[in-house]
This record gives structure tokens, sequence and C-alpha cells, in this order.
């Protein structure tokens, strides 16, 4: 008998595997056929030869790829010769994308087992030519088409903006084939001449707060400083002075954070470090609202049914409760600014103002007396929850620093620009 149930049990597995296989299967072709009216024939081939791979004698799926392939191979045949024509200088990214796709293409149907046409039994047969070569040569091209940009870019103007432009070309040149030339050089060379150098100062704390929440001041700095060095995209063309190169130069000059906007000794810091460019900030004002509780009475009445083991039916009766909700609040807010300051000139090129806030609400209940069946659902979870615990003031100080950090760093990247 165990046998026979293990035997049961196997045929079972075997036929519910076979029937997801069969409606998964389906399932491709229904969108292979999809995409097959919607003219993307990339897409249809791909489904329908996945939905091959599972039952290659699948018939409507055959079909759908018997139309789908030869137009989509044709498509992409088109529009490289048509490419090819054209006189942009552009084209070969483009051209060898059309290659990546169409060797994508091939890839999904070479996985196929021969596959014939159920009617005619004429084998289906797809296209062989391997196209690396061709792959190769667009690559190639693109690449020296970047190249020859970039070199153009670099001669016409030494200015930031148009030498950032020229790294941009030579990047896209290393991206297609990696060491191209002399690109690696160039792209450095290009690099060097974009960076702009910042220093960026020890925030000052004139929020009156003192420790209570910490060193916030030198937690914001270093969070800006952070997300500016970690940002590799925007950074790229970014050189910070290190805090170290700062303290030893303001020490040795005798300089405070708080006269950096000053015309003369933002020249003078610039001078001495190399800086352009010169951030600082403030934490302006700190409030903080510590948690209160508030109560509201809330009195609600049901009707409820009463069993009695004496009696057939149970009776209605009416119940009354008492309940109270609770309701605890805090919250802190956070103002600052920054600046950024032209070395050169000693003047002000970027000035924000920025708050950041943090609140905290929640609510739980409690049955004061009563029957508690007279209370709504939600009372009734409000019931069950015990007393919340609010984030302190340093966790909400820091989660608005946070914020904080991540705002000035963003409006600095959009700035240079």
């Amino acid at each position: 008998m165990k046998i026979q149930a293990l035997l049961l049990v196997i045929i079972m597995l075997l036929l519910v595997s076979g029937f997801a296989g069969c409606s998964k299967n389906k399932n491709l072709h229904k969108k292979a056929l999809d995409y097959f009216e919607r003219g993307d024939y990339d897409r249809a081939t791909m489904l329908a030869a996945e939905s091959l791979l599972l039952k290659p004698d699948y018939d409507k799926a055959f079909y759908t790829l018997k139309e789908a392939y030869p137009k989509a191979n044709q498509a992409h045949l088109d529009e490289i010769s048509a490419l090819k024509n054209s006189e942009n200088n552009d084209k070969w990214e483009f051209i060898l994308a059309e290659y990546k796709a169409l060797d994508e293409l091939h890839r999904s149907v070479r996985k196929l087992p021969p596959i014939s046409d159920p009617n005619t039994g004429v084998r289906l047969s797809f296209d062989p030519r391997d196209y690396s070569s061709e792959m190769a040569e667009a690559r190639s091209n693109a690449a020296e088409n970047y190249y020859q940009k970039g070199i153009h870019q670099s001669m016409m103007d030494s200015g930031r903006n148009s030498q950032k432009k020229a790294a941009g070309f030579f990047k896209s040149a290393l991206n297609l084939m990696p060491d191209y030339k002399d690109s690696t050089t160039r792209y450095e060379t290009a690099r060097q001449n974009a960076i702009i150098r910042v220093a960026i100062t020890a925030f000052e704390d004139k929020s009156g707060a003192g420790n209570r929440y910490g060193a916030i001041a030198d937690i914001l700095s270093d969070l800006v400083l952070s997300y500016i060095v970690q940002d590799e995209y925007n950074s790229e063309f970014v050189e910070i002075i290190t805090r170290a190169q700062m303290d030893q130069v303001m020490r040795e000059q005798e300089l405070s954070a708080s006269g950096l906007v000053d015309e003369a000794s933002a020249a003078r810091l610039g001078l001495l470090l190399g800086a352009q460019e010169i951030l600082s900030g403030r934490i302006l004002q700190v409030d903080y609202i510590a948690p209160r509780i508030t109560a509201l009475d809330q009195y609600e009445t049901a009707n409820v049914d009463i069993e009695d083991d004496s009696q057939e039916r149970a009776d209605n009766k009416e119940v009354n409760c008492h309940f109270r909700k609770y309701t605890k609040r805090s919250g802190l807010q956070i103002l600052a600014s920054f600046s950024v300051v032209d070395v050169s000139t000693g003047r002000i090129k970027l000035q924000k103002s920025l708050s950041s806030s943090q609140n905290f609400e929640d609510e739980w209940g409690d049955v004061i007396s009563g029957d508690a069946r007279a209370l709504s659902p939600s009372q009734k979870n409000l019931a069950k929850k015990a007393e919340p615990s609010a984030p302190t003031a340093k966790e909400m100080v820091n989660e608005s620093l946070i914020a904080l950090g991540r705002d000035i760093s963003a409006y600095f990247f959009d700035y240079i620009k």
C-alpha cells in the first residue's frame, strides 16, 4: 500500500509539473503574439523561441517564430544599411547597437533544437552569419569618432566647461575600447584642466545649543564632505582640499572660519591652498519639541449578543465603554545656511538657507471602564498597543543633519555643473 501511495504521489507531481509547463508555454506564446501585433518583432522572436524550448512541437509558437524572425532580422539589416549611408559621424555607435541587437536575436534562436513546419515538414533555418567582425569595426569607428571629438574640443577652448566636455568624449572612447590610443592620458589631462578645487571649512554652530546635541556643526560639515567625495559621478571634476590642510594653513595664517567670507581672507586662503572655491556653512537654529501626550475620552455604545446556556437564542444587549485615546507627539527643526565663495574675487557665488524637520506622532489607547466589546476595530487595536517610545532629541538631530548634508551637497553639485 505504501508503494502504491508513493507511485500515486509521483504521478500527481508529474501531472502538476506538466500542466505548469504547458501553462507557462502558452503564456509565453501569448506574450510573443502580443509583441508581434505591436510590431516588436525582436521580443516576439525571443518569446516564441522560449516557448518552443519548453515544447518544440508547439505549432502556434512555431508559426509566430517563422513570421517574426525574418522581419526582425531584416529590420536590423535595413537600419544598418541606412546608417552606413549616412554622413553623420556619430552613426557608428548606433550601428554597433544594431549589431548587438542582431547578435542577441540570433543567440535566442540558436538555442533551439531542429524544428520543422508541422504541415510541410520543412525545417526552419536561421541566418548563420557571425557579425563579430562587423561589431568590432563599428566599435572601433565609434571610439575613433569620440577620440577625434575629444581632441577637437580640448584644443578649441581651455576653459573648464570645454575641457569637461573633452574629458567626456575621451571617456566615451575608453568605454567602447579600453586603452584606446592615448585616450587615458588625454582624458586625465582634460579632467585636470576641468577640475575645480574646493576647500570645505568646518561649519559653525550659531544655534546657541552648545554641546546639548553633540558637535552638530562638525557632524554637518563632515557629512557634506562625505556626500561630495562619495558621489563618483558628480565629483569627477571636483578636488576637495582636506580638513587637515585647511586647519594647518588657517592656524599658520591666524584665520578663522567665520572670516572666510571676507574678500581678503578668502583670496589669501585660496592662494595658499590653491583653492578656487570655499564652501562654508552655519547651523542657525535648533528647535526641539519634547514629547507631549494628549488624551481624548471617547464613550462608545453597541448592541452585542449575550449567550445564555439556559436559552436557545442569544439575547441582544446594549453595552457601553469608556475609552481613552492617547497621542504622543514630538518634533525638531534645524535651520542652516551655506555659501560658496570665489577665492579670486572674494565674492559669494552661492548662498542658501535650508531647513530640515523631524516629526513623531503615534497613538495608543486604554479601556477605562465598561465593556470593550462596544469598541470599534481600530479602538480595539489601539487598546492592544503599549505606549510608544519617541525618538530622542539626538536621534532627531542626526536624521536632520543627514538630510541637510544631502541637500547642501546637491545644491553644490548643481552649482558647479
